[in-house]
């Protein structure tokens, strides 16, 4: 599957190339979900239905989820009792996570996406549809 890049503003900085997770599998949905404690967050933008869905989506992500899923060496730092869990499980660290995208809306966070087969301006999540595509 070829990969999806969203391009958008935030906070007054223009952004490009951000990785997408789940495109065309939820209407267009989006959230940014951006992942702090280091010099340089990364952001993702994740399709998804609400917030907590699309911190499910992320942690079952094979690329990106290590972000969020705890190391099993580490799962002794981790109160059972207290701990945040993924949908297959896993527990998760969310302390240095920020979704951005405004609950209750059509469309969360506002991007463009891009790939190969759109056009250079990309189209709107709510547009895109892999068949739809041209893979010529």
């Amino acid at each position: 599957m070829p990969e999806i890049t969203a391009t958008f503003t935030l906070n007054g900085q223009n952004l490009t190339d951000v990785p997408v997770i789940n495109p065309g599998d939820w209407f267009g949905k989006t959230w940014l979900l951006e992942v702090g404690g280091c010099y340089s967050p990364l952001f993702l933008v994740v399709e998804a239905d609400s917030a907590s869905d699309a911190i499910d989506e992320l942690a079952d992500n094979e690329q990106y989820g290590h972000h969020i899923v705890v190391d099993e060496a580490d799962l002794g730092d981790y109160d059972p009792e207290t701990s945040s869990y993924g949908p297959s499980g896993q527990v998760i660290d969310l302390d240095h996570l920020m979704i951005h995208g405004c609950d209750g809306c059509d469309v969360p966070f506002r991007c463009r996406y891009h790939g190969d087969g759109l056009p250079a301006d990309g189209v709107l999540p709510t547009d895109f549809c892999w068949d739809d595509r041209d893979d010529d």
